[in-house]
């Protein structure tokens, strides 16, 4: 920005960085935190021996089993088998999600008929439907698929929903003077608007598709990390089982992350706080 003195001299003043000073204070509190649980966790297992390694490994030993893992051939497949699982059922969540949504959203008929039985089955408790699903479908992908599709596709649906129902009539308005009408007012107009809505419902039925996905693989299956981290457990490797844990943390809070950065840069427009109440 320029600006001229009384002496008509022109000089260019840059603008001031502000330093984000309490989101600093506020992360290395959090560092602290996590440290002294650490040393605590240490000291409880490894030094004061008030609880077995047998039962609860110290920090060092599960650090060591998460390096073995990182370097093991067979957690990788394990990883991008998991991983491929995830991805499709929640790419198929993700195109019937949206679509139901912005279809039982917009139309007062099907809102009032068909959105009761979606909260129905909202609620339904599904893992006890997991059983089924590898019964029918058997031990291997498929059964993983369809839980991750049936865990994750609830949540979208119902945040589409509500997004559509919220879109502001003298905006559809504006696009019908516009000549948009039919699937192209719905592509142009309600699709945009229900967008942050929609990816809020995506990066909960991330979390929630993952978690179909290593139950699946705990209730049956040849493969997986969910199928490794059974087996740790049950052979009393206490520090693998708490790295492969760690590891599956990781990995969902990356698949969040990712998705809140989409969510800010498609809709860099919309108050992250307006979707908090979505369900």
């Amino acid at each position: 920005m320029s600006v001229t003195s009384v002496t008509g001299t022109m000089r260019i003043v840059r603008p001031r960085r502000v330093v984000r000073t309490g989101e600093a204070k506020w992360t290395w509190l959090l560092i602290g935190v996590v440290a002294a649980i650490l040393l605590i966790w240490e000291a409880a297992v490894s030094w004061l021996h008030l609880v077995p390694e047998a039962f609860l490994p110290p920090p060092t030993a599960v650090a060591a089993s998460f390096g073995r893992l990182m370097v093991d051939p067979e957690f990788w497949a394990a990883f991008a088998y998991s991983l491929g699982n995830v991805l499709i059922g929640l790419v198929i969540a993700v195109v019937v999600g949206v679509t139901v949504g912005l279809a039982v959203g917009w139309s007062p008929v099907l809102r009032f008929t068909v959105a009761p039985f979606l909260w129905l089955l909202y609620s339904t408790p599904k893992v006890a439907l997991a059983p089924l699903f590898i019964l029918g479908l058997g031990l291997g992908s498929e059964s993983k698929i369809a839980l991750v599709f049936l865990l994750a596709v609830f949540p979208i649906i119902l945040n589409t929903m509500e997004g559509a129902v919220t879109v502001s009539p003298s905006l559809v308005n504006a696009g019908r003077v516009y000549g948009v009408n039919g699937i192209a007012l719905g592509w142009k107009v309600i699709f945009p608007a229900t967008l942050p809505y929609s990816l809020s419902g995506i990066q909960r039925g991330a979390a929630l598709g993952f978690t179909g996905e290593v139950l699946g693989e705990f209730l049956g299956g040849t493969g997986g990390l969910g199928h490794m981290l059974e087996y740790a457990a049950y052979q009393f490797e206490m520090a693998d089982a708490i790295a492969m844990v760690i590891v599956m943390v990781i990995i969902a809070n990356l698949t969040l992350l990712l998705i809140s950065t989409l969510r800010r840069r498609l809709a860099p427009w919309y108050d992250d706080r307006k979707v908090v109440g979505a369900s």
